[in-house]
């Protein structure tokens, strides 16, 4: 039986353990090298699930201008969609592990559902499925959580991720310098998505790099969030810039208050915390002041100036009560005065985005479900990973604000794989001891 010494405690300790009538016991089976294995490459997976999400993307973007066949887009939407299905069937939750058969989930899945089958009621032909196929913010985000919620992400899942997705962030750094060398003045969409496409969860990563026993991990990610935020800033992306700086806030927090983070790993983050500090206010007036997000401004007039129009046109075409409580549909449709045909189907904010499919029935529940994973990440677990899936669900919450849709896409799908994480009974239990030992185990697989 395989026994391993836990950095910083001094004691050996098993690493799998699972929930039996409330109480935990050893799985041996867990323990059988030719099982972690399995496991392992079952969790390579949601690697592939991820780069089909990113390539989707972005040849929806480049395909005009490439002449790239359409099929391109639709198998890779196929394959991460039946894939995830797999997975589900493969790791099924139980009710004794996870608190996803509550009442309220089951009122958001009940809902979420009846959405889904009124949209599938109007489809007509060929078009339509290549709609939900090929359409990041139609359809397919909503069937998402159904599918998530009742899958079992296991500490190991997410250790194997971050080993296994860590080292393709240097191909996105890469990526990063070259856009800020040549692409800075080209087009800012599909730059961004090119950036993305080996991203395959690197908000997370930031968050939990300190569990790896590679130290550049760490240094990788925050290379990789650093460069971000001086593109977002470029670029004027505001909801982006301030989500990433909110990472790297909660990793300070997280890394600070972890009991895995030594001495010496405190005093590295304080002085990079000094350093950092001394270049923004040294580089601010002559380089950050000239970036086009400092020129857009962050104060009411700035927002206004840029969406003041568009919510304006909701709250005047969004206003019977049938509206507000039920919401529209997924194909619903909304005032847009300054668009061709005076009408859009999304709004630059997730709250109202999701207000317009399913209204309050689906919103309501929605952000409770959001903010009971994040309570039961931060205050009712033992480890930092489920502290770092909840913070990366109020990030999400606050990201609503300026954009945040719910989408057919990796960073979309990081948000409720997290929630169910948190959901899970097992993985809060795990202190950060066991935990990781099982970072340690997945290195060496």
């Amino acid at each position: 039986m395989a026994m391993v010494t836990a950095r910083g405690f001094g004691v050996k300790q098993m690493v799998f353990y699972r929930v039996v009538r409330g109480r935990y016991v050893t799985d041996r089976a867990e323990l059988c090298p030719s099982n972690r294995k399995m496991r392992a490459s079952s969790y390579n997976l949601y690697l592939w699930i991820f780069l089909s999400l990113n390539f989707l993307q972005w040849i929806a973007i480049v395909e005009p201008e490439y002449g790239l066949p359409q099929a391109f887009k639709y198998i890779f939407s196929v394959f991460a969609l039946g894939s995830m299905l797999w997975y589900r069937f493969r790791f099924p939750v139980k009710s004794a592990e996870t608190i996803t058969f509550e009442p309220l989930i089951l009122f958001f899945v009940a809902w979420s559902l009846f959405l889904l089958g009124q949209a599938a009621l109007g489809f007509d032909g060929l078009f339509s499925i290549q709609r939900v196929l090929g359409q990041r913010y139609f359809f397919l985000p909503y069937l998402l959580p159904l599918i998530v919620l009742y899958t079992r992400y296991e500490a190991s899942f997410f250790a194997r991720l971050l080993k296994v997705g860590v080292p393709l962030l240097a191909l996105s750094v890469l990526v990063q310098f070259y856009v800020l060398a040549f692409n800075l003045g080209g087009g800012m969409y599909e730059a961004l998505h090119r950036i993305l496409l080996f991203d395959t969860g690197s908000a997370l990563f930031l968050l939990t790099a300190h569990l790896s026993q590679n130290k550049w991990a760490t240094w990788l990610t925050l290379a990789y969030f650093i460069l971000a935020i001086v593109l977002y800033a470029q670029f004027g992306r505001r909801g982006l810039f301030l989500e990433s700086l909110l990472l790297l806030l909660a990793m300070l927090v997280l890394r600070l208050r972890s009991p895995l983070s030594g001495v010496r790993d405190r005093m590295v983050l304080y002085f990079g915390i000094v350093v950092l500090g001394l270049l923004v206010m040294v580089s601010f007036e002559p380089v950050l002041s000239r970036a086009f997000i400092f020129q857009r401004g962050f104060d009411q007039g700035a927002i206004d100036a840029s969406r003041g129009q568009v919510f304006a046109d909701f709250f005047l075409d969004f206003g019977k009560p049938g509206d507000w409580l039920f919401g529209r549909g997924l194909d619903g449709h909304i005032l847009r005065t300054i668009a061709e045909d005076e009408s859009e189907q999304l709004i630059e904010n997730g709250f109202l985005t999701v207000l317009l499919k399913g209204g309050l029935l689906y919103l309501i529940p929605m952000l409770l479900l959001m903010l009971r994973s994040a309570w039961l990440g931060l205050v009712r677990s033992r480890n930092d990973l489920a502290r770092a899936l909840a913070l990366l669900v109020l990030v999400q919450i606050v990201g609503m604000v300026l954009f945040g849709l719910p989408d057919y896409a990796t960073q979309y799908l990081w948000v409720w794989i997290a929630m169910a994480g948190c959901h899970s009974l097992a993985l809060r239990r795990l202190s950060n001891q066991e935990l990781y030992l099982i970072y340690q185990q997945q290195e060496r697989l």
